[in-house]
């Protein structure tokens, strides 16, 4: 037990222990969470473990992969692409505090969220185990997994963190490092097969066998999909016949990393419930629609099926993982929270970054579990969260002025210009006042 724990000894030799950030600490026994269903756990050992790479004598070259952000959905895919094709795979090692320490020089922002920061210390963990080429690329849309959401684009810092690396850590150029970091397409076979071709030329592989190998990384990726909604239903029948409750610890795909979410998984464990990831119980089809947001980005639509899922189970709830930093997310947690509200359910939001004390955290779980015995026989109101935004017209076109706020000068500018020939009249609001931002706070999440 590597916790600082506190201990007080009172005159009858009773003792009260804080400090801990598991049962263990408390002088209690693991048990019962021992056997407890955790997805989280499964789902980190079945991304990494599960995949062997070639001996360095029998591959074309090795390449290095930082286990960081996008990785936690897609690594089995990029193995199995590179593992195909005759090239070792060189993973970097486990997340900890000592390997976010060693890339701490070259983080660009100290705003930005922990799972990003730990990037720059991933890379430099490849390089000083002499690995000198590294692939770390630019996904800007992940696969689309729901045909009803409006599109399915990855998060705007994983899409260009590989491009922040390459720009920020000199340790790249000064110990040779052949660094890759394409922007890549992944769910358009075709264009994933000319990028990769590109890529990988001073190799010698062609077309032939780039799309061989990637019909065999489409498949695994798969296989892992299926493999996790496989796990969620094992987990809901175990439930089921240990009459147990679960908890939905929803969040992005990285937030499986035990240095990331600190322990929380194994905190519900010692709770009493079966911890579930939102993507081993997410069936597109559940949530109602419309909804509040705009629902286009792959992670978010994840989200609003797990809620829309853990509304209709008794035996379920939702706790949602939220990065300090994460501007996306204040979009998120408003609309989980809409979700679960109109149906009675009760929502918790965990927010987490570098500092791994989980006192606050401990707090609001046995909160939840309180409050979750109490309203057991309780009979949960069934409000609609849907809805019908105001849709702009062709009729209203000729009429109305389009107010645009000014989020991007270069951009905004252009788009001014281009609108003028047509109908559409668009004015940039170009000042932006100490007035219009505690406006925006009385309608917007504090942390966008």
């Amino acid at each position: 037990n590597n916790c600082k724990l506190t201990i007080s000894t009172f005159n009858d030799s009773t003792r009260y222990i804080s400090g801990n950030r598991c049962e263990r600490g408390a002088g209690k026994t693991e048990t019962s969470s021992q056997v407890l269903p955790n997805l989280y756990a499964y789902k980190y050992r079945r991304l990494f473990a599960h995949y062997e790479p070639l001996p360095a004598n029998k591959s074309i070259a090795t390449i290095g992969i930082p286990r960081v952000l996008n990785m936690y959905e897609d690594y089995p895919f990029w193995f199995t692409f590179f593992h195909e094709l005759g090239f070792r795979v060189e993973l970097s090692t486990d997340s900890s505090h000592n390997l976010y320490t060693q890339g701490m020089e070259s983080i660009t922002s100290e705003s930005i969220c922990y799972p990003a920061k730990l990037v720059n210390g991933h890379i430099e963990d490849l390089i000083s185990r002499g690995v000198r080429v590294i692939f770390y690329p630019s996904v800007t849309h992940e696969f689309r997994e729901n045909q009803e959401s409006d599109n399915h684009y990855n998060c705007p810092i994983v899409i260009s963190y590989p491009e922040v690396v390459a720009n920020n850590l000199d340790s790249l150029e000064n110990m040779g490092v052949r660094y890759l970091n394409p922007f890549v397409q992944i769910f358009d076979r075709k264009a994933f097969v000319n990028t990769m071709a590109d890529v990988l030329a001073t190799y010698g592989l062609n077309k032939k066998d780039i799309r061989s190998a990637a019909d065999k990384a489409y498949s695994e990726h798969l296989a892992y999909k299926e493999d996790v909604l496989r796990a969620g239903d094992e987990a809901r029948a175990y439930m089921a016949e240990h009459q147990i409750k679960g908890i939905v610890l929803a969040g992005r795909p990285y937030h499986i990393d035990p240095e990331i979410n600190h322990g929380i998984p194994e905190l519900i464990n010692g709770l009493g419930l079966a911890v579930l990831s939102e993507d081993s119980i997410a069936r597109p089809g559940t949530l109602e629609l419309p909804i509040r947001v705009v629902d286009q980005w792959t992670y978010h639509s994840r989200l609003y099926e797990a809620a829309a899922v853990v509304t209709e189970e008794e035996d379920l709830e939702l706790v949602q993982l939220n990065s300090f930093g994460c501007g996306l997310d204040a979009i998120t947690t408003d609309q989980v929270k809409d979700i679960l509200s109109a149906k009675g359910k009760i929502y918790t939001c965990l927010k987490i970054d570098e500092i791994s004390n989980l006192g606050a955290a401990r707090i609001r779980l046995r909160s939840l579990l309180a409050a979750m015995r109490e309203r057991e026989d309780e009979i949960l109101p069934q409000d609609s969260y849907v809805q019908n935004r105001l849709i702009f017209t062709k009729e209203m076109a000729k009429e109305y002025t389009i107010l645009a706020p000014q989020m991007a000068p270069t951009h905004f500018a252009m788009i001014e210009a281009a609108l003028k020939p047509s109908k559409l009249t668009l004015e940039i609001l170009p000042k932006v006042s100490k007035e219009d931002i505690e406006c925006g706070l009385k309608y917007v999440h504090n942390d966008a």
